[in-house]
């Protein structure tokens, strides 16, 4: 009862949603109701007509009623098949715009949802939504919907005809219509665990695809393409088992119904023919009752599968808007304040942040940037350095204190203005699949070319861009696999820094590079970062020794503030860390 009671529930709360989706195509979805009638309708006439052809043509010799039977006949069909065929192009117009429409607003709330959320899914998993999922439910609204709209006129038409017909005969046959209701409400239930349990394997399947080839250079490498092989039969035959339990459900559930239907069958025809013979009923009259009767077996076969798919669509529109229902973190304000022009002062003010409650990553974190100045933030693995640049793009609000902008709380500020403001060159940089100028221009459609290449200039990368054969038109491949890691790290500079952004990010931008390349990327940070306020994290002190000023962060707090010169002679924790990548005069490489 529990579980029917959930089940109603869900129903009632994913209906009237996806009836909010389909309500801008209101006038074709009539238009598709109206043929649908129409077409049902042509349907339940042709048996009457059987009536006629045994009572008035074959016992009656009526030959004019034979022409008029066959002529309509044609007519008849030729109708139904013009209602059908706009039945099912409105309906499938519907059904597939609303998917459109919602695999849009899926994709749309995924790219704003919250990182925190995004980095505890599998993307395989999230783009089982946004395509498997969605097609299904697809087909729930087209299929599922014009099945049940024409089959349940159809089934309606039918049992008033053989009230009709005879009312006697039409009791004897309703006998067997609440064992098979009995039987789809207990299919139903099954079905709609099934449907749950088959979106989930698959979309562990598409996990572990997308895991596997998305690090096919690391799986080559360790040799672990078996392993991976393993893996991925494994979710195969867990999913290849959830769609065959739900085979299995569905062939038991028509099998049965079938079975119960053929049984009403004969018994009918056995009483039927009883009330011929006793003249309550004419032989065209049974014709036609047992025409309907036949007919009748294709709505409830019908609904038999109708059920198993729409349990499916059920369980998948449920995912959906699973996702749609999760709030970002990170909302835009109601009344944004205008970003433009900013001067780059930066300030925190008691910052506290936690990615998981209770477990400070910073705690009463405060420093200021004023315009212009170069600050380096140093410090160990795992002390919060890179937080501080996901709070100042905010990627992240803080649980406590605030982030301000020229002194406007960044809370306050509009989001895609304030990002358009902020150059960002990662650790990790990462290229789209396209040209060197389009991933040095993405998302600044109207730069020129000059633009281009006097940022790749800047970056020191426009020599090397000029010396392949299609220069900035080059393809570098998915995540830039064509280009060497210090030349993907120039374009993410070319990129960061020809939107001319007034506050610049460093995060740890040379430190998977050797040390001669460190050199020319250093070179190139230096000229991106010239007239800029400009915040470098690292973990290698080489790169900070010019900064204006270096704040030393353990643990979520700043433990110092000062020179590389003053730190280092200072004897705490960069002291330390000078010791360790420097050696023992706490200064520089031996010179």
């Amino acid at each position: 009862m529990r579980r029917l009671a959930k089940e109603q529930e869900t129903g009632k709360r994913i209906y009237p949603r996806l009836l909010a989706h389909a309500r801008p195509y209101v006038h074709r979805i009539l238009g598709a109701l109206a043929c649908m009638v129409l077409s049902s309708a042509c349907a339940v006439i042709a048996p009457w007509l059987l009536r006629n052809i045994v009572d008035d043509v074959l016992i009656s010799k009526d030959m004019a009623m034979l022409n008029l039977v066959a002529v309509g006949l044609v007519l008849l069909y030729l109708a139904k098949s013009v209602f059908f065929y706009g039945q099912q192009y409105l309906m499938n117009w519907v059904g597939q715009r609303v998917v459109v429409d919602l695999r849009l607003r899926l994709y749309d709330h995924m790219q704003r949802m919250s990182f925190r959320y995004l980095y505890g899914r599998r993307v395989g998993e999230r783009l089982s939504r946004i395509t498997n999922d969605v097609t299904i439910l697809q087909n729930m609204i087209t299929t599922v919907f014009i099945d049940i709209v024409v089959q349940g006129l159809s089934f309606a038409g039918m049992i008033a005809f053989l009230l009709y017909i005879n009312w006697k005969l039409s009791l004897l046959s309703f006998l067997v219509l609440p064992l098979a209701a009995f039987v789809l409400d207990v299919a139903s239930r099954r079905l709609r665990v099934v449907g749950h349990d088959v979106q989930k394997q698959l979309a562990g399947l598409s996990a572990i695809a997308a895991e596997a080839l998305s690090a096919i250079r690391i799986v080559r490498l360790f040799a672990t393409e078996e392993q991976e092989y393993g893996r991925f039969e494994s979710q195969s035959n867990a999913h290849f088992r959830a769609l065959m339990r739900g085979v299995q459900t569905n062939a038991a559930l028509t099998g049965i119904v079938e079975v119960i239907l053929i049984t009403a069958l004969a018994a009918i025809l056995w009483f039927g023919g009883r009330l011929v013979v006793s003249g309550e009923l004419t032989p065209g009259e049974l014709i036609a009752f047992l025409g309907y009767l036949a007919l009748l077996v294709q709505p409830v076969r019908v609904f038999s599968r109708v059920v198993a798919q729409m349990q499916q669509g059920l369980a998948a529109a449920d995912r959906v808007f699973e996702i749609l229902d999760v709030e970002s973190e990170v909302k835009p304000p109601k009344h944004p304040e205008k970003v433009d022009p900013i001067r780059g002062e930066i300030a925190f003010q008691d910052v506290s942040f936690a990615y998981n409650e209770g477990a400070w990553v910073l705690e009463d974190v405060t420093f200021r940037v004023i315009p212009g100045e170069k600050v380096a933030i140093v410090g160990p693995t795992g002390a919060g350095k890179s937080t501080i640049a996901d709070l100042i793009t905010r990627f992240y609000d803080p649980q406590q204190g605030a982030i301000l902008i020229d002194g406007k709380d960044i809370r306050r500020l509009d989001l895609k203005g304030l990002r358009r403001k902020i150059g960002v060159v990662p650790q990790d940089p990462v290229l789209l699949k396209g040209s060197i100028a389009f991933n040095i221009a993405y998302g600044c459609e109207d730069l020129s070319e000059g633009d281009i290449e006097s940022a790749a200039k800047i970056a020191g990368i426009h020599d090397f861009v000029m010396s392949l054969p299609d220069g900035f038109n080059t393809e570098v491949g998915e995540r830039g696999v064509t280009l060497s890691g210090g030349q993907r790290q120039r374009v993410a500079i070319a990129r960061a820094i020809v939107r001319n952004p007034r506050i610049l990010i460093m995060d740890e931008a040379t430190s998977s590079l050797d040390a001669a390349v460190e050199q020319e990327i250093q070179e190139a940070m230096k000229k991106a970062m010239s007239g800029r306020t400009s915040i470098v994290i690292a973990h290698r002190l080489a790169t900070v020794r010019e900064a204006d000023r270096i704040l030393v962060i353990d643990r979520g707090r700043i433990v110092e503030e000062g020179s590389h010169e003053i730190l280092k002679d200072a004897g705490g924790l960069y002291s330390r860390l000078c010791c360790l990548q420097f050696g023992e005069n706490h200064g520089s490489p031996a010179e």
